[in-house]
């Protein structure tokens, strides 16, 4: 099923009595509309039995900028005594988390929900994704295309023009242009005149932690002699003597820009096909119990915003952040300790 507004707004109105139903405990519920509040951004109304009101602002994604703008819209039908509700096709990990940040109530149309309200508390999960969509648009967070992202997060306060974008990303115009204006849909930039930045950078992270895939980076695992930190200073040593270029990532880079936490695997990306630099770091190839990961990249783009954290040479730290994401260890706690104390920016 194709997630365009209309079909999903349609979607809505034919599911949302029983669902509302449901989850309330209720043995009816009517939808009505009303025109001026459908002008603020409020698409449907509901009442139950139990004299509750409900605003409900329907979207057709749960992309974090798209719940968060729903939460800046609804959270003024507070004060008129109104319960809020934002009602997706389904919720995403991150638009969940985007809601959670924000207070916002939600219900997707697949049959998840967390609502609140004084002496109400409902929490649905576990529902598979009723619209998964076929042949969705290409992301703007594939491979080459977060390029553009990873330019804007560096330095997230700077007004950008599309033509710098393409110079410092080395895409080209129709290729920014593109990824732009799909960042552009998901509400996750601003504008003033012709330049553009991050809305809100955590949200703009956020929202690339959703697509960003670990796994499409080429792994190669191996063993080298000793543990924690010294190795990863002596696969530095090994990797500059074999002239490869590299920057660390996970928890090894963690450790080098604020010193959080031992740990066991050292990750690092290298220039060129990994099985061969791990001829020339002579390491023991195997990945059971390896304390090693070489990781040739999807994209080069990964080395941009790279620079030395205690003598260590490492990727820029969103790029850790969302690598930390999907590794072992105490590697989640680790991001969280990162984007609080390296990334400077309000979430």
């Amino acid at each position: 099923m194709q997630n365009d507004a209309r079909t999903i707004e349609r979607e809505a109105f034919r599911l949302l009595p029983s669902l509302l139903a449901e989850v309330l405990d209720e043995e009816h519920i009517e939808l009505y509309q009303d025109e001026e509040r459908r002008d603020l951004g409020i698409d449907v109304l509901a009442d139950d039995s139990r004299g509750r009101r409900w605003a409900i602002e329907i979207k057709n994604s749960s992309r974090p900028g798209q719940v968060d703008r729903a939460a800046a819209q609804l959270v003024h039908h507070e004060d008129e005594g109104f319960i809020p509700i934002l009602v997706v096709p389904y919720m995403s990990k991150a638009g969940a988390e985007t809601a959670d940040r924000r207070g916002l109530n939600w219900l997707d149309l697949s049959g998840n929900a967390h609502i609140r309200d004084e002496g109400l508390h409902i929490w649905v999960q576990g529902q598979p994704d009723r619209f998964r969509a076929v042949g969705r648009p290409s992301s703007p967070f594939a491979p080459k295309s977060a390029r553009v992202t990873r330019t804007l997060l560096l330095d997230p306060g700077r007004w950008w023009r599309q033509k710098d974008l393409a110079d410092a990303t080395s895409l080209d115009d129709g290729n920014v242009s593109r990824i732009v204006r799909r960042l552009d849909e998901e509400d996750l930039l601003e504008r003033r005149e012709r330049e553009l930045r991050p809305r809100d950078p955590g949200l703009l992270l956020d929202a690339w932690a959703q697509d960003y895939r670990f796994d499409r980076h080429q792994a190669v695992f191996g063993h080298l002699s000793g543990g924690g930190i010294e190795i990863s200073r002596e696969l530095d040593r090994r990797l500059a003597d074999a002239n490869v270029a590299h920057a660390f990532t996970g928890l090894p880079a963690a450790w080098a820009m604020s010193q959080f936490a031992r740990f066991r695997l050292t990750s690092v990306y290298v220039e060129g096909d990994p099985h061969l630099v791990a001829d020339e770091t002579e390491m023991r190839l195997g990945e059971k119990g390896a304390n090693v990961q070489l990781l040739g990249p999807d994209d080069d783009g990964v080395f941009a915003g790279g620079e030395e954290f205690d003598r260590l040479p490492c990727v820029a730290p969103v790029q850790v952040y969302l690598d930390l994401l999907s590794l072992p260890e105490r590697s989640r706690e680790a991001a969280d300790h990162l984007r609080a104390e390296r990334m400077d920016w309000h979430d």
